[in-house]
């Protein structure tokens, strides 16, 4: 083994600094040619960002020159401002208006207006003689300027900031009053280099682009003292047509960038030097390395000689050894396969223990099992995955077949364990279902690895096999006593597939906090359902579905659902029994056991609910038919109809309905009872009440309110006859179903 640890070694050496090589220069060379279009996309774009930058900028420049031009027009205020020198309220409304300009555009940093008559400039806030006004040198330069209405190059506008002089960048735009001459006055705008800024700033991202703004004689706005430096290649520019200006738009890193973008010949260079440097490396690695192989080759081949030579000598040393070696093979073998059998039993002895707890009657035998398998004490945490539609899968398939599917089950789940780096124990302990007891040193994540493993099992199978498997996840487990636990958590999870459904995922801590509904309200509405069946009420169908849609929202398990369907079937039975025998054939010969092999050969209740759904409504018409022969049935349903709309008249009663219906009292007591199964009385309270529930659930009608519809001259009487029946006084009811209704939302 040493010696084949070596040469295990030595092969790695050799070729893995290769093949990492290899590969990390390839995998640059890839990413370098990927990034070559990145870059080319990225020009392409800045193309397109510098020619919207510069279209915004000019569009709000030329804007700002509309609206001078408009107010720097002889014949407005601006020109009776201009020509009379002592008017107040002249100043003060062209003071108005330069500071409306300002507000609707915010680039614009101060407008002023030179009156030639007396030398003063009116600003904002005051007017002053020239002299006084701190941008009193770029005015007389403006002056002497032939032509105006062209956005200067950037300047140094001298200001007065808190009483104390200040400087800031602009841009300015000055137009002559009139405009051939200028004879009357100046109109001069200033817009902040830094307000420029922060308005292309706003079109692009800082973080891997970079804007830059130039005059027509290179010199920066952005960078006061900076000129243009000369183009780079990744950089776009543009020229506005307007102003004559340079946008230049680059991305950030430019250097590296253009590195990448123009060494495409050498990047193929690399590569192919890369791969002959590879292959040259393999040659002669392999042939290094295969010295020792073929001198083993060499020997084996003269040994084979000497036996070819001497044939009839049988006792020689090779031949003593290789039936020796050859002894030695089969009876190693023979040996491996009763352990290998003797260990799956004894895996299967320790897991039961384990899963039930009854390790602590022979505390020595369970350590020395534990130890056996290699476990430490630690962290536990049990699923248990349960195929789906068993009996379907039974039937397809042979019992060979079944056995292949289920160990490959179990080897998916082991092989994924190994994979995510996790220790767990995987065995059947049933025909259907397969138990994951994961075992971690830490005790934190561990119902969260539990649930992926449980997820890549789930999605494997239902992926490559032809049926699907649903895993429930038990509570995890501090020491060996709490597997037990975890356990029974995941049967009572796994079982509620039924109500969940089927190829999922079910965690026994999703489901505990969700209890169970009372189960007199589902026997209630089972017997609902049973008597609306037998009296051929056709509401039945939507009892059932509410049924199952009650026992589904609250997730039932399995086996609470196989108590309620099999005490519907014992109900129905017994109803049918007593009110209608002529039934009881078909009863016994068809619907029952197509309703007993519904609950248990479906996994779902939809299925449930279907196959029930299918059977009754044959039943259904048969009992119709029944009913329909027996005697005085069409009077019954005439006088059952009249008391279901009359329900509500506080004077209903047999002797109206015996003067109605021209029948006696007694009589028709007795028809009730046979037809209906309930007295007179008892079906009218029923009736009402299911009216008092409806507005309960339906309504924010006062319980006094209800009561006083219903005919009952106290309150009390009517709390006492709904308690006695629903099990709940009303407003206990109310609150019940106000609260079923947000769980069903949720």
């Amino acid at each position: 083994m040493k010696l084949n640890n070596n040469y295990i070694m030595r092969m790695l050496v050799s070729y893995l600094p290769i093949l990492c090589i290899t590969i990390s220069v390839l995998i640059f060379i890839f990413f370098s040619i990927i990034n070559q279009f990145n870059v080319r996309n990225a020009i392409q774009a800045n193309k397109l960002t510098a020619e919207y930058i510069t279209n915004m900028v000019d569009s709000s420049l030329k804007n700002i020159s509309i609206d001078v031009q408009k107010m720097a027009e002889t014949g407005g205020d601006l020109e009776r401002f201009l020509e009379t020198t002592s008017d107040r309220a002249l100043n003060f409304e062209a003071s108005n208006q330069l500071s409306n300009l300002m507000v609707r555009y915010g680039l614009i940093d101060s407008v002023y207006l030179y009156r030639v008559q007396d030398g003063h400039v009116l600003d904002q806030s005051t007017i002053r003689p020239l002299d006084q006004f701190p941008d009193r040198s770029f005015v007389r330069f403006s002056l002497d300027q032939a032509y105006t209405g062209v956005w200067s190059s950037p300047r140094v506008r001298e200001m007065t900031a808190q009483g104390s002089p200040a400087q800031v960048r602009v841009t300015s735009l000055g137009f002559k009053i009139p405009r051939d001459t200028g004879s009357l006055g100046y109109l001069m705008v200033n817009v902040k280099i830094s307000s420029l800024s922060g308005f292309i700033g706003q079109m692009i991202d800082h973080t891997i682009t970079d804007a830059q703004l130039y005059d027509a004689k290179g010199n920066s706005f952005f960078h006061a003292g900076q000129t243009a430096p000369s183009k780079n290649r990744l950089s776009a520019d543009v020229v506005s047509d307007y102003t004559g200006w340079t946008y230049r738009i680059s991305i950030k890193g430019g250097q590296l960038l253009d590195f990448l973008f123009h060494g495409s010949t050498l990047w193929v260079l690399l590569g192919l030097c890369a791969i002959i440097l590879a292959i040259g490396s393999m040659f002669y690695v392999t042939r290094r390395n295969y010295k020792p192989i073929e001198s083993i080759l060499h020997r084996i081949d003269r040994f084979s000689s000497i036996i070819k030579t001497e044939p009839k000598e049988k006792d020689n040393e090779f031949a003593f050894i290789d039936q020796a070696i050859e002894r030695l093979i089969t009876n190693n073998m023979a040996f491996q396969e009763q352990q290998q059998e003797h260990m799956v039993i004894r895996r299967q002895q320790f897991l039961q223990m384990l899963l039930k707890g009854e390790y602590k009657e022979d505390q020595a035998a369970w350590e020395q099992e534990w130890q056996h398998f290699g476990l430490s004490a630690g962290h536990f945490m049990v699923a248990l995955l349960e195929l789906d539609q068993y009996v379907q899968f039974g039937l397809k398939y042979s019992p060979s077949d079944q056995s292949l599917f289920k160990f490959i089950v179990s080897s998916v789940a082991q092989e994924t364990a190994e994979q995510n780096g996790l220790k767990v124990i995987v065995e059947w302990i049933a025909k259907n279902q397969l138990v994951i007891l994961l075992i971690a040193e830490e005790g934190m994540a561990l119902e969260h690895q539990l649930l992926h493993l449980s997820e890549q099992i789930r999605a494997w199978v239902e992926g490559h096999l032809d049926f699907t498997v649903t895993i429930g996840i038990g509570t995890p487990a501090d020491d060996e006593a709490s597997i037990a636990r975890s356990f029974e958590d995941a049967e009572a999870a796994v079982s509620r597939k039924v109500s969940v459904g089927v190829n999922q995922i079910i965690d026994a801590l999703e489901v505990k906090g969700n209890p169970d509904r009372e189960w007199f309200d589902y026997l209630k509405m089972i017997r609902t359902i049973v008597r609306q069946l037998r009296m051929s009420d056709g509401g039945w169908p939507q009892e059932l579905s509410r049924l199952f849609h009650e026992m589904t929202v609250h997730r039932m398990r399995k086996d609470d659902v196989d108590r309620l369907v099999h005490y519907f079937i014992f109900h129905l039975e017994y109803e049918l029994g007593g009110a209608l025998p002529e039934a009881m054939k078909p009863w016994q010969q068809e619907v029952k056991p197509r309703l007993a092999a519904a609950a248990e050969q479906s996994d779902t209740l939809g299925q449930v609910e279907q196959d029930f759904l299918g059977t009754l409504t044959k039943l259904a018409t048969q009992i119709e038919e029944l009913s329909q022969n027996r005697r005085h049935n069409a009077l019954m349903r005439e006088i059952r109809d009249y008391v279901a709309e009359q329900y509500l008249d506080p004077n209903l009663s047999l002797t109206i309905l015996s003067e109605r219906f021209q029948i006696s009292p007694k009589y028709l007591s007795q028809l009730f009872k046979e037809s209906i199964g309930q007295n007179f009385s008892d079906f009218l309270i029923g009736l009402r009440i299911e009216y008092a529930k409806r507005l309960l659930r339906e309504s924010d009608v006062t319980v006094q309110q209800i009561s006083e519809m219903l005919g009952y001259a106290n309150p009390t009487s009517f709390i006492r006859v709904f308690k006695k029946i629903v099990g709940l006084s009303p407003g206990q009811y109310r609150e019940s179903e106000m609260k079923s209704a947000e769980r069903i939302e949720e």
